[in-house]
């Protein structure tokens, strides 16, 4: 089973790097991701789930595939997405498309904040994440 990771980044007044999260209401603060079906492609499959999840609208041209990292014995497909043309909200909740309708809390936290978090507050895999996502924005 194959996995994509539709990630928004941004920089705060303070210039650190953001990226968007949630709280999902049974188990702790996560990235957007979902299972990529059968023949879907990627870059599909990530428009997909960042909709369903959290109710932004892409297209395949505000997306850039960035790679595959395997994450928790599963591959991982990371897709970075523009928003420069929104204005998304500090935060905001979304009732699922999928997930059993849950709402999910949608925030901005600072990447050194999340580099922190532990656990019980994230799931590791998640911290897997959030660290290739984070290397792989640093390189020039």
């Amino acid at each position: 089973m194959e996995k994509v990771c539709p990630f928004i980044l941004r920089k705060n007044t303070e210039f650190q790097t953001e990226l968007l999260v949630f709280q999902h209401p049974l188990s702790g603060i996560q990235l957007v991701k979902g299972t990529l079906e059968e023949n879907e492609p990627v870059i599909d499959a990530a428009i997909r789930e960042l909709f369903e999840e959290s109710g932004i609208i892409r297209t395949a041209d505000h997306c850039t595939y960035i790679g595959q990292k395997p994450i928790a014995s599963m591959s991982w497909h990371f897709i970075a997405v523009d928003i420069q043309d929104l204005s998304l909200a500090e935060q905001w909740q979304y009732q699922t498309l999928d997930d059993y309708g849950h709402v999910f809390s949608f925030f901005w936290m600072a990447a050194p904040y999340l580099l922190d978090m532990d656990a019980s507050q994230m799931h590791p895999k998640y911290l897997d994440a959030i660290r290739y996502i984070l290397r792989s924005q640093s390189k020039p």
